[in-house]
């Protein structure tokens, strides 16, 4: 059992982590899918109906909503129109921000479950690697976690990643234990535990990729990773173990994803499951080093790995594994359970190329950390050069991550630069996801800006956090009239243009995008890492936005054209007029000739 001391740091740095989270969850607006996740989640409470968000399996939703469910009961009551159409963006930002409770403390209640999955994966790292190596590598490894800024964005926000990571971790970690002790209920966890990874996103199923190859380990190998070492009974036998095994497994998962859907069958997880496998056929728009494309690249994820952990961090983890047999070695039990999640989940996401974000590969980051850890056990000739050879790299990753908090959703190493210079690499959720609104209101109040123009990447709505603006070409189709927030101040057009780094930079608008003259230029200043301000008090930087606009405006007629081949499609219309209405509109404004 560790020591107090060793409790009393463990607890330092679990409190550490969610003091790092508390500052985020409080310091980020809602991002992209918050809203349409939480809503789903508080529909399945209160109605156990899963029509809402059906391609993400509903556990970390539903844990998500819990915490409003029980403190205030609200009534669920979207639009009937919406509800029938099973609209999730319109009925999360119904249920978000047309409740009788703010939507802020409503975003952060939602949040809180996150947040504690979030330190208890810190408190398993610590532990796996006590069990492992000792306390001196529980610390080197939890100190790590704690201040991974990839563990802190995941785990302040409503996603599925964070849970997907520790429930993924914590079946290997009980598959491991069951093979020390051949106590049933580390079996019966592990089951479980696959079970609630399956029910928080579809990643989950990769455990069976990984528990299949340890079965098959166990059966074909002299030394089997799931016997203690003096057990070794006959290849046959092994076979029945391993079916038996994997068999239990198999029940107990999907126990535990039914009960996720109140007992109503397996008919939605499948479905969702098979709309998450088509996404790598649907094409989805990335952005790597400069390039865009729709096909991917095998690269992606392991250079998007390397520029958002912090330097000290890769170092640690790149030591730990060639040095494998220095200190207490890196054995192959130990590298089976620690290092094939890593392998089949870094090359399921290579291979299946949808490359929208680092976070797709957070669940290989605990591994690595108890791995680092291991370097604890090293022992060298003056005892106190081990700690301070460790001790620097734990200093300097910390201080890397502290140093761009709270704003570790857009985390980038110095090797890339760090976040002002992140968006020539990596784009989506590496760095703007729409969570910078706040810091866009308090940039507003202190330059004494009456409005902006704003072509915000995201979901909320900026009025809601008390922004006045005039919408600028986005992502979404544009849409006439504008809404009440949209409308000018005192008849003068806005001074400066707030602009999000994914529509700076294209994505989604047909790279390179209407604002590439504005990439080109220096802004103004950063909000966060992902909201970029640039001054419109000159000619051709008016002449640059009324190019914007009407690129927009013809966008939207071409769609609709090529939508509506007999010109009567009632959405193609609106889109139609819309852009009509808005080309018209940018004239009136003098921001481009009227047609």
């Amino acid at each position: 059992m560790p020591t107090k001391t060793g409790l009393l740091t463990g607890v330092a740095l679990l409190v550490a982590f969610l003091a790092q989270g508390w500052c985020f969850v409080r310091a980020n607006s809602q991002t992209h899918d918050e809203a349409a996740h939480l809503a789903a989640g508080y529909s399945y409470l209160t109605r156990h109906d899963f029509r809402l968000n059906p391609e993400h399996p509903p556990l970390l939703k539903e844990l998500a909503a819990l915490p409003i469910y029980l403190r205030y009961r609200l009534p669920f009551e979207p639009p009937e129109t919406l509800w029938d159409e099973a609209e999730q963006w319109g009925i999360g930002r119904e249920f978000l921000y047309h409740s009788r409770v703010p939507h802020d403390e409503l975003l952060t209640l939602g949040r809180l479950p996150g947040l504690a999955m979030g330190a208890l994966l810190v408190g398993l790292v610590g532990w796996w690697s006590h069990r492992l190596w000792g306390p001196r590598a529980a610390f080197l490894a939890m100190a790590l976690a704690a201040f991974e800024p990839n563990l802190v964005a995941n785990a302040g926000l409503i996603t599925q990643d964070m849970g997907s990571a520790l429930f993924i971790f914590l079946t290997m970690y009980l598959l491991w234990e069951y093979g020390n002790r051949r106590s049933k209920w580390f079996l019966v966890g592990a089951g479980l535990c696959t079970g609630l990874a399956l029910a928080s996103k579809a990643t989950g199923v990769l455990l069976f990729g990984v528990g299949g190859m340890i079965l098959l380990a166990h059966v074909v190998l002299l030394r089997s990773p799931l016997l203690p070492a003096a057990t070794e009974p006959a290849r046959r036998d092994r076979l029945k173990q391993a079916v038996a095994v994997g068999g239990v497994i198999a029940i107990l998962a999907a126990l535990a994803i039914l009960a996720t859907y109140f007992f109503q069958g397996w008919g939605t997880w499948l479905v969702g499951f098979f709309t998450q496998a088509s996404l790598a056929e649907t094409h989805w728009p990335a952005f790597f080093l400069g390039d865009y494309s729709r096909e991917g690249w095998l690269l992606y994820y392991p250079v998007a790995f390397l520029m958002k952990t912090p330097v000290a961090t890769v170092a640690l983890i790149a030591a730990s594994l060639t040095l494998f047999r220095a200190g207490m070695p890196l054995r192959g039990r130990e590298a089976l359970f620690l290092l094939l999640p890593v392998a089949v989940i870094l090359g399921a996401m290579i291979v299946g190329r949808v490359d929208v974000g680092a976070r797709y590969v957070l669940p290989i980051y605990p591994f690595l950390f108890v791995c680092a850890g291991r370097l604890a056990t090293l022992s060298l000739r003056r005892r106190w050069l081990t700690p301070a050879l460790l001790g620097v790299p734990v200093l300097l990753a910390a201080l890397s991550s502290l140093r761009q908090a709270p704003h570790q959703l857009a985390y980038f190493n110095e090797l890339a630069g760090g976040p002002g210079e992140g968006r020539r690499y990596l784009l989506d959720s590496n760095i703007d996801w729409g969570q910078d609104l706040k810091g866009l209101k308090e940039y507003i109040d202190r330059e004494g800006l009456p409005e902006v123009t704003l072509a915000y990447f995201g979901t909320a709505p900026p009025e809601a956090y008390g922004i006045r603006y005039r919408r600028a070409p986005n992502f979404d189709p544009v849409s006439w009239p504008p809404e009440p927030a949209e409308s000018p101040s005192d008849g003068t057009a806005p001074s400066v243009l707030a602009v999000s780094v994914n529509s700076l930079q294209g994505l989604y608008l047909g790279e390179p995008g209407p604002y590439r003259p504005f990439a080109l230029r220096v802004p103004k200043a950063t909000v966060g890492a992902s909201i970029l301000i640039y001054d419109l008090g000159d000619a051709d930087a008016h002449d640059d936005l009324a190019r914007v606009y009407l690129y927009a405006a013809e966008r939207e007629l071409d769609k609709a054209a090529r939508n509506d081949q007999d010109g009567k499609h009632e959405a193609a219309e609106k889109r139609r007029q819309g852009a009509r209405q808005w080309r018209r509109w940018a004239g009136e404004q003098g921001l481009t000739p009227s047609p």
